[in-house]
């Protein structure tokens, strides 16, 4: 009777066993894929087709956790082999156009910069949904983790509104008459002075794309000695794709240009 009882007990602290070493791996399991804990694309919206430094690149960004669970003889560890990234683009006809790859840095985070060509044609992507799909795979077992995120490409026409800026000294011609002077100063400064003279002047030249509409024009400065005289300052469209500001003093009149400056609105294919 004895005996029975005690092939029982080994019996049962056997299952027992068996089922903590069971419970063991699957925890194990359960934790030994790597871990996506963050995966950024900025901007998801962005226009691929003109290159002129608005929104034509994606930023992609994440950060893993390498550090993966492990059981050994029925006691817990830690496996701390790196893991391999690829991070893959694909159109709505899950081609391929761009990939990036390497090996996980879970203390400084992963970053690729995607110029939004074609890796193949060296093209920008046609206008379209995206999908950028970040794997991790844990080089040690194998097991892998994935995330996705959606990007669109587009075209668009926009209204931009553009402001071009000119120093004092920054001229595309000056002029003046006998007893009038022109100084300038490393400040950027203009210095326009009549002394009884009939003018001292300076033009300021501005290019514009053809379709600009809307301009404004200013110019920003200190008038000095003296009363008798004028200081004049005009703007004109002298061609579609040029402007020009004047600034002129007569007589007796002085005045000091810091900075001129033309606004103009025009649209901008994006």
């Amino acid at each position: 009777m004895m005996r029975k009882l005690a092939l029982t007990l080994l019996a049962l602290a056997a299952g027992t066993a068996g089922l903590v070493a069971q419970g063991g791996t699957a925890q194990a399991d359960e934790y030994s894929a790597p871990q996506i804990n963050s995966f950024t694309a900025s901007p998801s919206t962005f226009y691929p087709t003109v290159r002129d430094g608005y929104r034509d690149s994606v930023a992609f960004q994440f950060q893993s956790d390498d550090t993966n669970t492990t059981v050994d003889e029925g006691v817990y560890g830690y496996d701390t082999s790196p893991s391999d990234y690829t991070l893959v683009v694909k159109n709505s006809s899950g081609s391929v156009v761009a990939r990036n790859s390497g090996n996980t840095d879970m203390y400084e985070g992963n970053y690729w910069s995607w110029n939004t060509k074609n890796q193949s044609t060296g093209r920008p992507v046609a206008v379209g949904t995206y999908k950028a799909t970040l794997t991790l795979v844990n080089s040690a077992t194998g097991e892998h983790t994935s995330a996705t995120r959606t990007l669109y490409a587009k075209a668009a026409t926009i209204n931009q509104r553009v402001t071009k800026t000119r120093t004092g000294t920054e001229t595309v011609s000056r002029s003046h008459s006998s007893s009038c002077y022109i100084d300038s100063y490393w400040s950027g400064e203009l210095d326009l002075d009549c002394w009884g003279g009939t003018y001292a002047q300076a033009n300021f030249g501005f290019s514009l794309p053809s379709n600009a509409r809307n301009l404004t024009w200013a110019v920003s400065g200190e008038r000095g000695c003296c009363d008798n005289g004028r200081v004049i300052k005009t703007g004109s469209r002298t061609s579609p794709t040029h402007y020009n500001v004047r600034v002129r003093v007569t007589n007796w009149a002085s005045y000091t240009v810091r900075r001129v400056s033309v606004s103009y609105t025009h649209a901008v294919r994006r």
